[in-house]
């Protein structure tokens, strides 16, 4: 994401604007083409399902009637007494016994449409044929006749085709006596194919076709007469559990919707196990949301040329105050500043003219300032030039007064003028805050040779330092206000002679001193700076004054913290960060 803003920070806030308003546009433009496309082939293909559903629903309840009635006439025909008294009456000619045979039977008939041919095939090996066709419908093959004697429901059977290539279906049954039940023979129909055809044919007229498959496999109708009566070998397409089921499939290398309606169980105890097949060409389904969406390509093709245009526009408007803000900050680079003239637009832009503005006049006053303080600097550099004299003359009188007590052999005036030289030397540290902790332990040994010229056998101080750490820097003069407010207010008021004693280490990357005495001490009430200052009087630098230092110099986690019990001392502990000397 970093480099991605990174990468974007290389062109203007005006492409910038101008790109994502654009992107926002075509993402928009696009969800709302790729949203109507999902959702109009949704509805078509919706619309399509329940319009197909029904429309074979209505097929199915036409083919069933169809079948209904091929039923029934099997049915009068075994009810009529005449035809078993032209079986049994031997005294007539066969061709006679055909002839009167055919008027029974066309006057029974009464869907000659459906019905091609009715063949009767009797137990003494005469065959009664009857035909509606124009042509000859060829005879039934022997395995189909094996296979209406050994079922005991009726047998729809294979397609045969005449010489013009009409197609029919044939069913067959055992022609029983109606009052005795006695088998006399064979009744085989011929249902016309295109009765079936007609019936389905209006499904999808316009979208795809239709067909009829029997047991999975076999097609007994189909708009391509070539195909009627052949296998179709991967069956598995056409599997359906329901009684209507659709999927969406690549069939004869085309993608395809297939609709599957199966016939009612019960025909299923008349021999028949049918299935309605639709194959929805989805080329074609979709052919006229392919227009639409060449429209709304198009649309959108000009909605994306006027947004590159408003995008422009609306990036140019935005980011011109900002350029004429960036010219304001390139003046003041050239040292002429100016204020912008804000157009009340109430917005961010706005409100960063207004801090513009401030900044120029904030700027103007900063200068005007510098230019005084350029002035109180040069009359505090002639100041500090003439102070730069009165340490050198303290030094060397000091210098001189320790010489002349050497020479006049007074040694206490001369380890106190000393003391007081190396105090002053080391305090000042030509004006540098910072100096080594061996270099604090020696101003701390000044004053205490001071003091103990002053009240002799009263103080006594030993030091417990570490060489690792006396190279540490520290700020000066930390210590000795600590040992000189020991002095002051704890061992001066005791009675006899007091000790002092300094000791530091080095915990991680902090630096701990301590400054502990066995003076009168005072009640504590908490550790810190406030509980001390309101028992001992400031001196020197003073402890608060120390105090701050360390917090300003290294965060408020260090400082000073006190322990201090009545009659039994005091104990101050120093915490500073590590700082070692540059090398």
């Amino acid at each position: 994401m970093e480099q991605i803003i990174r990468f974007l920070r290389k062109f203007q806030i005006k492409n910038r604007i101008a790109f994502f308003l654009l992107l926002g546009l075509l993402i928009t433009s696009n969800c709302v083409f790729i949203g109507s496309k999902l959702v109009a082939q949704a509805l078509i293909k919706q619309y399509l399902y329940n319009y197909v559903e029904l429309t074979q629903r209505e097929t199915v309840s036409s083919l069933e009637m169809i079948i209904d009635e091929i039923n029934m006439l099997t049915v009068r025909l075994m009810e009529d007494r005449s035809i078993y008294r032209l079986f049994d009456d031997r005294q007539i000619a066969y061709s006679e016994r055909e002839q009167r045979l055919k008027g029974e039977l066309d006057r029974l008939l009464v869907h000659k449409d459906v019905v091609g041919g009715i063949f009767i095939y009797g137990y003494s090996g005469e065959i009664y044929k009857y035909t509606t066709a124009a042509s000859a419908i060829p005879l039934p093959e022997e395995h189909f006749i094996r296979q209406i004697e050994q079922s005991k429901i009726p047998v729809w059977g294979p397609v045969v085709k005449d010489p013009d290539n009409n197609s029919y279906i044939l069913v067959g049954r055992k022609f029983r006596n109606f009052v005795t039940g006695e088998t006399i023979g064979y009744l085989i129909i011929d249902v016309r194919e295109s009765a079936l055809y007609n019936i389905y044919r209006r499904i999808i007229p316009n979208w795809g076709y239709s067909f009829i498959l029997a047991n999975d496999e076999y097609i007994i109708s189909h708009p391509d007469k070539n195909k009627i009566g052949s296998i179709i070998f991967d069956s598995a397409i056409f599997d359906s559990h329901t009684t209507f089921d659709y999927k969406t499939i690549k069939y004869n290398q085309k993608w395809s919707i297939i609709a599957i309606y199966q016939l009612t169980s019960r025909l299923e105890f008349l021999g028949i196990r049918w299935k309605i097949i639709s194959v929805v060409s989805e080329k074609k389904l979709f052919g006229i949301i392919s227009a639409i969406n060449s429209i709304v390509l198009n649309i959108e093709i000009i909605i994306s040329i006027i947004a590159v245009f408003l995008a422009l526009y609306i990036s140019f408007n935005i980011t011109r105050p900002l350029a004429k803000l960036k010219n304001k900050l390139d003046l003041i680079g050239k040292g002429k500043p100016s204020l912008l003239f804000s157009e009340n637009a109430n917005d961010e832009i706005e409100a960063l003219e207004q801090s513009f503005n401030n900044m120029v006049l904030r700027i103007e006053e900063l200068i005007q300032k510098n230019n005084l303080e350029k002035e109180k600097q040069r009359e505090l550099e002639l100041t500090a030039l003439q102070a730069q004299i009165n340490p050198h003359f303290v030094y060397n009188t000091l210098d001189a007064i320790a010489w002349i007590a050497k020479l006049k052999k007074q040694s206490d005036i001369e380890r106190m003028v000393m003391a007081l030289a190396t105090f002053f030397r080391i305090s000042l540290h030509k004006g540098e805050k910072f100096i080594t902790l061996a270099e604090e332990i020696q101003l701390v040994e000044s004053f205490v040779i001071i003091e103990q010229l002053r009240f002799p056998d009263k103080v006594e101080i030993t030091y417990d330092i570490p060489e690792d750490i006396k190279s540490c820097l520290i700020l000066k003069i930390i210590l000795q206000p600590l040992v000189e407010n020991a002095i002051k207010h704890g061992i001066s008021t005791k009675e006899g002679k007091g000790h002092i004693q300094i000791t530091g280490c080095r915990v991680g990357n902090d630096l701990k001193l301590e400054v502990s005495d066995d003076g009168v001490g005072f009640n504590l009430d908490a550790g810190d700076i406030e509980s001390s200052n309101k028992n001992m009087q400031q001196s020197g630098y003073g402890l608060r004054n120390v105090d701050e230092r360390i917090k300003l110099e290294y965060g408020p986690g260090y400082g000073l913290f006190f322990k201090s019990e009545k009659n039994k001392g005091t104990i101050v502990t120093i915490t500073v960060k590590v700082r070692e000397i540059d090398k």
